[in-house]
């Protein structure tokens, strides 16, 4: 096997290709664009004899690297993704050939690797899903913005506009019209609140735009995925960018979205902690779906009061839970066509 690691830039990609004994075979920068990966993979064929494995391990195949993941994916070429290196991995220094040098020894000994997330309408649903949650966190922002500059308005503004949350106080403004003997300091503050809750409904409208196409992109992927109880488009759409098809088990997508239990007995004592390592988007899903479960689905409620009924806490119940739904929605998931 010939093993190429590519340590991926903005403007250029250093590549180190390795024999099966691991001695350096070649070394090559090219630039981080589509000429510079047609050059790489003609570099790297050139260098294969007739029947020996060609593998690239690439590192970042979700920012600098992913051009580059997409164009060898399409080529043909086998490639996999190469985990950064740790702090103690360090110790000789860092540099673009060093560490092209370790993704290609990482992927002689198959250690750290990874397969690379799908494109196609995986990536078009991060695309939406960022959208969306930049429209949702700015909202947030805005709205905690209207609520400090009600705080500090003239006591009239105040009076005018009432007590209440960010939602509120945006439905209000929306109706309200400046007074003609306000003072300056009045008018401006109703005028910078007024543009506030604008730009807020602007953005919600957004929002709901977005997750709109996000219901319908995954109603074309999988019809039936949106009708399972506490799964809206939102969450589906986490678990879906995870990409649960690279997963070789359900074991492994467990691992990945935080709900693998990890041992933490002592003594007499024998329990498993919450795991916060993971995907926290992917978990932040499943945990959603679990809440929303447990407050409108029968048999999850039923499940819960049956482990607390065997002993254990609801906090417990719940982890379990969440673990019995990372196994069931990953033989949903895994079926779904994220590369059309």
């Amino acid at each position: 096997m010939i093993a190429v690691g590519v340590d991926t830039h903005k403007d250029s990609h250093f590549a180190v290709a390795l024999d099966p004994l691991g001695q350096v075979f070649g070394e090559l920068v090219v630039a981080a664009g589509a000429a510079g990966h047609r050059e790489l993979e003609r570099w790297a064929a050139e260098l294969v004899a007739e029947g020996q494995e060609l593998v690239f391990g690439i590192e970042g195949t979700g920012s600098y690297g992913a051009g580059l993941c997409e164009y060898l994916q399409s080529a043909g070429c086998s490639v996999v993704e190469v985990e950064r290196p740790r702090r103690r991995d360090r110790r000789a220094g860092k540099s673009d050939r060093i560490d092209a040098l370790a993704a290609a020894k990482k992927v002689l000994s198959g250690e750290g690797l990874s397969t690379p997330r799908a494109g196609g309408a995986r990536a078009a649903l991060a695309a939406l899903l960022l959208a969306h949650h930049s429209c949702t966190s700015e909202r947030t922002r805005l709205l905690n913005q209207l609520q400090a500059l009600r705080v500090t308005a003239p006591v009239a503004l105040r009076e005018r506009i009432g007590e209440g949350g960010g939602r509120q106080l945006e439905r209000r403004l929306a109706k309200m019209r400046s007074r003609k003997d306000a003072g300056v300091a009045e008018r401006t503050a109703f005028a910078v609140m007024r543009d506030l809750a604008a730009h807020s409904r602007s953005l919600a409208v957004d929002a709901a735009r977005y997750e709109q196409e996000l219901a319908e992109l995954i109603r074309r992927l999988s019809p039936t995925l949106l009708d399972e109880v506490g799964i809206g488009p939102i969450s589906a759409a986490k678990l879906l960018v995870c990409d649960p098809g690279r997963f070789k088990s359900q074991a492994a997508f467990a691992r990945c979205n935080g709900t693998a239990p990890i041992p933490a007995s002592s003594g007499k004592t024998v329990r498993h902690r919450l795991n916060r390592g993971g995907d926290r988007q992917v978990n932040n899903a499943i945990h959603t779906i679990a809440l929303s479960r447990s407050m409108h689905h029968p048999e999850t409620r039923a499940y819960l009061d049956r482990r607390i009924g065997e002993g254990k806490t609801k906090r417990e119940a719940m982890r379990a839970l969440k673990r019995h739904l990372s196994r069931s929605l990953f033989n949903r998931l895994v079926e779904v066509p994220l590369t059309s």
